[in-house]
């Protein structure tokens, strides 16, 4: 948070309290990695299904995209606004004190650096020195709704990043940090720390923590049925008539392709 004390204001930062929030279910490592087998549009659309309908970060790209599978891990937040002259000055005055490079300290392993700053195109948050570092404490991935810069540096670093695009400039141009570790948008999503962030080449999708077992089931069936109906389509065996999405004809050859394999067909229903 940020609080900038003089002789007209000794105030002390308010601080989020997380008391409505529903309880969130714990997560493990082995549901995040079950989770990391699924595709985005799939996970987005099995979000939908079960009442999410705001998840997706439409516009916020790969600009460093995974290599050798997805990024996936707990959400830690970073919050921007437009930058006020006296502000920021007191803001830079102690670097120590900032909220944009106390966030990025105090990643930890697992998780993915998620940062609000407006959508801004004409400030540069992250460069590769602050992405390096967010990686050597162990951080999964970056996540800005706004710029980043030095992206060919980046991409040799290694960790995934996503922003809309990139700029020259740092924030001095534009913004300000104010707070960590506190609800926030990007694009069209609230992210609050501890959802779960996942991300490929269709971009990012973000997923509340109690959603993630159900997601994985209806995810998981649904990619099942989507491997076979390509296969079937590729072998002229199949229309988007009959197949996309299936008639009780062609579930019940779907059924027989998945015990021939010697796994049991998915006692739900399929659904676009």
């Amino acid at each position: 948070m940020l609080t900038v004390q003089n002789e007209h204001n000794r105030g002390a930062p308010a601080e989020w309290d997380s008391s409505p929030m529903p309880a969130a279910d714990p997560i493990d490592d082995a549901a995040l990695t079950e989770l990391a087998e699924l595709a985005v549009p799939t996970v987005t659309a099995a979000l939908a299904k079960l009442g999410f309908d705001y998840t997706y970060a439409a516009g916020i790209q790969p600009m460093a995209p995974p290599t050798g599978g997805r990024m996936v891990g707990r959400a830690r937040t970073l919050r921007f606004i437009q930058l006020r002259e006296d502000l920021v000055r007191a803001q830079y005055a102690d670097l120590a004190s900032s909220p944009h490079r106390s966030a990025l300290e105090s990643v930890e392993p697992g998780e993915v650096m998620v940062i609000d700053a407006r959508g801004c195109r004409q400030a540069a948050v992250v460069g590769d020195i602050f992405t390096r570092r967010v990686q050597a404490l162990g951080g999964r991935g970056i996540v800005i709704d706004g710029v980043c810069r030095d992206i060919d540096a980046i991409r040799g670093v290694g960790l995934p990043l996503y922003a809309r695009g990139v700029h020259g400039q740092g924030i001095d141009r534009r913004l300000m940090s104010v707070g960590s570790q506190e609800p926030v948008q990007i694009a069209n999503v609230a992210v609050i720390p501890g959802d779960v962030v996942l991300g490929d080449a269709d971009g990012v999708v973000v997923l509340p923590p109690q959603a993630v077992r159900g997601v994985i089931d209806e995810a998981a069936a649904h990619e099942d049925m989507e491997v076979w109906i390509r296969q079937e389509i590729s072998a002229g065996r199949a229309s988007l008539h009959t197949h996309y999405p299936p008639t009780p004809a062609v579930l019940a050859e779907f059924e027989a392709w998945m015990r021939a394999q010697g796994r049991e067909p998915p006692a739900r229903k399929f659904r676009l």
